[in-house]
């Protein structure tokens, strides 16, 4: 067994540290009040001021809306590019890919006009829409998609299953990694969005917590350090229970 480096060993818990060192500080700093050790502003976020915790539900069902909406549309795209043939699939693919690598305020003023133009300003649909239709999830289902060998998907067409039965029962339970980070990188997109909100909202009580929190902070700061940590959970708990799905999905979509 190849042991590791001892520089390497001393690297790694270095970066580890400058990692979880500021959420050490944020979660005791939370901790410590005038008179102590209390749990009195992890109170008043978690359970006694609605105004949190409603923007919070508020931006996890938002962010889980995006991730459900993006992981079907990049289903059946993605099968589409990998499996199927179709005129101009490879012309397409490659302005998905120029999609892809677009930043995001080049697409801001297009999907503001034709938000407009749709009567959704202001709505959570602005939110929404154009978050469903990113092409990072369609480029890793793709690649997931193209991995499943033609010879099974064969065998299930000639026993009669059609395309959706391919789809539903072959190509999904096969490519687990690439929906994990599909799903993943959608919600964790749609939990930390910024610029969409400030543009496309006017009504500062649609605002996800994400733009909320930086914008009205509460008069004592460490209130929003706690509200900081409630911010964190939802990603972490995903990441924490899916990281090895994630690692093998965004392997997988490198491949070429």
């Amino acid at each position: 067994m190849k042991k590791n480096h001892p520089l390497a060993s001393v690297v790694a818990i270095a970066l580890t540290l400058l990692c979880v060192l500021p959420f050490l500080y944020v979660f005791g700093k939370g901790l410590i009040g005038p008179g102590g050790f209390t749990l009195d502003y992890y109170y008043q976020v978690f359970l006694a001021q609605s105004q949190y915790l409603l923007r919070f539900w508020k931006s996890l069902l938002l962010s889980l809306c995006i991730a459900a909406g993006q992981l079907l549309v990049s289903i059946l795209a993605g099968y589409g590019f990998a499996k199927c043939r179709f005129p101009g699939k490879n012309v397409l693919f490659f302005l998905l890919m120029v999609m892809m690598i677009m930043p995001l305020q080049v697409t801001l003023v297009p999907n503001y006009l034709m938000l407009s133009e749709m009567g959704l300003l202001d709505t959570y649909y602005a939110l929404a829409l154009p978050a469903i239709f990113v092409s990072l999830g369609t480029f890793i289902m793709t690649q997931s998609f193209k991995a499943v060998p033609n010879s099974i998907i064969d065998a299930a067409k000639l026993d009669g299953c059609n395309t959706w039965n391919v789809i539903w029962r072959i190509a999904i339970p096969v490519s687990k990694s690439g929906l994990v980070c599909t799903m993943l990188l959608s919600f964790l997109d749609g939990w930390n969005m910024v610029e969409q909100p400030i543009v496309y909202l006017k009504n500062f009580a649609k605002y996800p917590i994400s733009v909320a929190l930086a914008l009205v902070p509460p008069e004592d700061p460490t209130v929003q350090l706690v509200c900081c940590i409630l911010v964190v959970l939802p990603p972490l708990f995903l990441f924490s229970f899916f990281n090895r799905e994630l690692v093998e999905g965004i392997a997988l979509g490198g491949e070429k």
